[in-house]
């Protein structure tokens, strides 16, 4: 099949990314004496007295997974099978990292949250919350993957209760736009269709989101992603460790039903199959949309994915819209005081439950999410303290390190596996103040291979090397890799420079408590070392893609013209229309850009009309039919001048996500 330009957008939405270094039999180094000494100053500071987490994540086991095929990412995670999580940690581990890698391999199976409420967890990303309701099963968040739930669904099956004979599935619940939460949805059944009757339920503006999100900056975010997730690094002890939220990502196709019943009020109470459900929204924190869901029968509350043990991503590097830290501390506020105090737990997207114990006056559920609150608050709040002092942009995140309360740095889940302090501030302070320190020499920054070459030129190569040598025998690695980095931008081929830079980026991600921290810092030493770009393989969903509008089509098109390529006197517009569906979109180009908007009715001095279904353009779009083809079948049809849509594709460009991140020798 053609691959077209939205359909790699749309391919570069996705978080998952198989792809492997067996060809190039990629192995990273030991950790340094440096590292070492690091790793286990750390260590000595750290609550490993503190288990709850890994008793919470063995509470409730029905059944482990054993050989069953809903284990094959946590067999690929065996490396986290140890006898002592502290004493058998290996050197190239940030041992905090290890322990929450430890913790999220401590899952594997089926679990009772409560009576009638279940949960797999330690087959995806992200857990599979199921509820039982008169005539059979809800499911909440089927994972990443079609193969995934299905395996789930099917290891589910062997250990719940028949209701009526069967495990009918009597409705499904997307708490929020991330694919681990819908992607797996046609796994569920066995035709991969919805069966008449069973509804999708998902929070408010839910389709518009997921489309939105990713499809401009698509195809980087889709780069960007190789360095977050490492999902192209080896998976060992010299590569990926865990994902923070979860193990890792599953391999597979991501799928999408669109949800039939939109929860639009802030709160509505549904009755799903005999079930009560109360679904409340709370879009723009850790997702565009999102919504929690309280059932009262099992006294239980869902928190989606507001609550995990660990600090959550404030900014993503992968990148996406800076998330609303406030609103998120707001949220985890309402949370407490309406539900704390009177629920038997509460359970989410990732992680473990949380139990109140009755027998003790202790509201651990309470306790809970004060930590949670505080962690986001205090990093909102403090940032914007700073920045109101003057703290700029690139010195923020240290600052906030600088003071983080003991009570955060003894709490498992305040510490920094997904987001962290630093990173999560300097987002907090783009949101507010944006990305300019005030500095005047920054206003027009020289790129950055002008800059490095000011350095090289002034300092000499070989004086900046030596330097970073220095730096790099003290175990100073950050300060090695900044000159490092400045010798390779201006000489790419300077291969002592790419080896050390390598090197030096190894031991600060072997030294790394944040995920992304360390996946990225790898990444890029095995492209240094490699030469190397690594294919993204991604599962391009066509359910996804089905689901593309005709506006969000044009503005992609939009940020394909590459302007560099346009004549000046390149003018033109032109209507399409959707007759089916009653739909018209004008279009003008002109000053090398394209203008959509949609309209009530076609502008009839435009220079040319297409009119199409759109389930054909969709189809023309992904490469299932041409153009010519459905005009020649009367199923498309062209009126004015049909040279504007070569001349588009003339000045367009086509995304492929092998540019450069680090300098690549040609």
């Amino acid at each position: 099949m053609k691959r077209t330009l939205l359909s790699i957008a749309v391919a570069a939405t996705s978080c998952v990314a198989v792809a492997d270094y067996d060809s190039l039999d990629y192995t990273g180094k030991p950790a340094t004496k440096h590292t070492i000494v690091a790793n286990n100053a750390l260590d000595k500071t750290l609550p490993w007295h503190d288990t709850a987490a890994f008793e919470r994540s063995e509470r409730g086991l029905i059944a482990a997974f054993g050989d069953h095929s809903a284990a094959e990412l946590r067999n690929s995670r065996g490396y986290l099978e140890v006898d002592d999580v502290r004493r058998d940690r290996p050197d190239t581990v940030n041992p905090s990292l290890w322990r929450q890698g430890a913790m999220n391999y401590a899952s594997g199976g089926l679990y009772e949250v409560t009576d009638g409420v279940y949960q797999i967890r330690g087959a995806d990303l992200s857990n599979m919350t199921i509820y039982r309701s008169d005539n059979g099963y809800i499911i909440h968040d089927p994972l990443i993957t079609r193969e995934a739930a299905t395996a789930a669904w099917d290891f589910a099956k062997k250990h719940l209760p028949p209701i009526n004979g069967n495990h009918t599935i009597t409705g499904v619940i997307y708490s929020h736009t991330h694919p681990d939460h819908y992607g797996g949805v046609r796994g569920l059944f066995e035709d991969g269709q919805l069966p008449e009757g069973v509804e999708i339920y998902a929070p408010k503006d839910f389709m518009e989101e997921l489309l939105s999100e990713g499809l401009l900056a698509g195809n980087a975010m889709g780069r960007r992603a190789q360095y977050q997730y490492g999902n192209t690094l080896p998976d060992s002890a010299y590569g990926v460790v865990d994902n923070a939220l979860g193990m890792g990502t599953t391999k597979g196709e991501i799928t999408l039903i669109p949800p039939t019943v939109i929860i639009e009020d802030r709160e509505e109470t549904v009755v799903i199959d005999g079930l009560e459900m109360l679904f409340i929204n709370m879009p723009g924190a850790e997702a565009p949309t999102e919504m929690i869901n309280y059932v009262p029968a099992y006294n239980a509350l869902n928190t989606a994915e507001l609550t995990y043990d660990g600090q959550h991503n404030i900014y993503t590097f992968r990148g996406a819209q800076t998330r609303d830290s406030l609103a998120w501390t707001k949220y985890l506020s309402e949370i407490k005081h309406r539900f704390a105090d009177n629920i038997d737990n509460i359970h989410a997207a990732h992680s473990a439950p949380v139990w109140n114990n009755p027998e003790t006056e202790v509201n651990e559920i309470a306790d809970y999410l004060t930590m949670q609150r505080d962690n986001y608050g205090f990093i909102h709040n403090q940032t914007l303290r700073l920045a109101n002092q003057g703290v700029k942009i690139n010195d923020i995140g240290r600052a906030v390190e600088a003071i983080v309360p003991e009570s955060q740095q003894q709490n498992w889940a305040s510490r920094g596996y997904h987001g962290s302090y630093s990173h999560n501030a300097r987002g907090v302070i783009n949101l507010y103040l944006g990305y300019h320190d005030m500095n005047p020499t920054n206003i027009n920054p020289l790129t950055n291979v002008d800059r490095s070459c000011l350095y090289v030129q002034t300092a000499g190569a070989d004086t900046m090397y030596k330097q970073a040598q220095h730096h790099f025998n003290q175990g100073a690695y950050q300060e090695a890799s900044t000159l490092l980095n400045d010798i390779v931008n201006c000489e790419p081929t300077n291969i002592e420079a790419r080896e050390l830079l390598a090197d030096s980026w190894e031991q600060q991600g072997y030294q790394s408590e944040t995920m992304a921290w360390r996946n990225s810092y790898l990444q890029g030493a095995s492209e240094l070392r490699t030469n190397h770009i690594p294919e993204a393989l991604k599962a391009v969903s066509p359910d996804i893609m089905s689901q593309m509008t005709t506006a969000g089509f044009l503005d992609f098109m939009a940020v394909s013209i590459d302007a560099s390529k346009v004549p000046a006197d390149m003018a033109f517009n032109f209507n399409i229309v959707h007759p089916e569906v009653s739909e018209v979109y004008y279009v003008e180009f002109s000053n090398a850009n394209l203008a959509p908007l949609k309209v009530e009715t076609a502008v009839s001095e435009a220079d040319l009309t297409l009119s199409i279904a759109r389930n054909d353009l969709i189809a023309v779009i992904t490469g299932q039919a041409s153009l010519e083809q459905l005009i020649e079948s009367q199923k498309a049809k062209v009126d004015g001048d049909t040279s504007i849509l070569s001349q588009l594709k003339s000045v367009s460009v086509e995304f492929k996500q092998d540019f450069e991140i680090v300098p690549i020798m040609n």
